[in-house]
């Protein structure tokens, strides 16, 4: 069961990072694992969809057409490849190695209930909404935030497994944005469409998509 609350797709996948800074945060400072500050995990764990997307991988929307079609292999896989506890343990133990203090806030995190956060300056870049108060609420002093999509990618060329990593994280103390990142993790559907009941295809391409996109995570940390 999802502790979290799912956030509206397109209102993430259309505007991928909050707007502000132009400056990609791909990098994390090493002073983030040696300060002694603590980071709260907030992981949102979509369930199993299916996207359309353009040749770079870059999502235009979830599918709208033909979705009987897909309909039974996704609630048939989804049990064997949700990937929710992998991507838990990663950022729980990797950060840990790292010395990194970091905990699961296991709650359910709903953008709505916090006001837009009003932007002291234009030349920094902060969290669309003010979540502040995280701080005091959780005991942390900033919120790593990782929104995971998976499921069958549909494109020009083909179709295929699909996992995309989102992650932001923010210091709470004045909203800033001080890392952010996307992995992306396609791979194609290797036999036939339609091999029920089990649809081992379907299995093995999303499964494969969801460790391509683990270790290119693991790789940034």
């Amino acid at each position: 069961m999802k502790t979290i609350k799912v956030i509206i797709f397109s209102s993430i996948i259309l505007m991928l990072f909050p707007t502000g800074c132009a400056v990609k945060k791909n990098t994390l400072s090493p002073n983030f694992y040696s300060s002694g500050s603590k980071v709260g995990l907030i992981l949102i764990t979509n369930r199993i969809r299916t996207f359309r997307t353009e040749q770079q991988g870059f999502v235009v929307g979830l599918l709208t057409m033909n979705q009987e079609k897909y309909k039974r292999p996704l609630s048939t896989i989804e049990p064997y490849v949700n990937p929710e506890d992998q991507f838990k343990n990663l950022y729980l133990s990797l950060l840990k190695s790292k010395g990194k203090n970091i905990t699961l806030i296991d709650t359910v995190f709903d953008e709505d209930q916090f006001n837009k956060f009003i932007k002291p300056d234009n030349n920094n870049e902060y969290f669309e909404k003010d979540i502040r108060s995280l701080k005091d609420k959780y005991q942390v002093d900033e919120v790593m935030i990782v929104e995971v999509n998976y499921g069958i990618n549909i494109t020009s060329t083909g179709q295929g497994g699909y996992c995309l990593a989102e992650c932001q994280i923010i210091n709470l103390k004045d909203n800033f944005v001080i890392y952010k990142s996307r992995s992306m993790g396609s791979v194609g559907l290797k036999g036939k469409f339609d091999t029920a009941p089990d649809y081992e295809n379907w299995k093995t391409s999303v499964t494969s998509a969801i460790k391509k996109c683990i270790e290119l995570e693991k790789n940034k940390y």
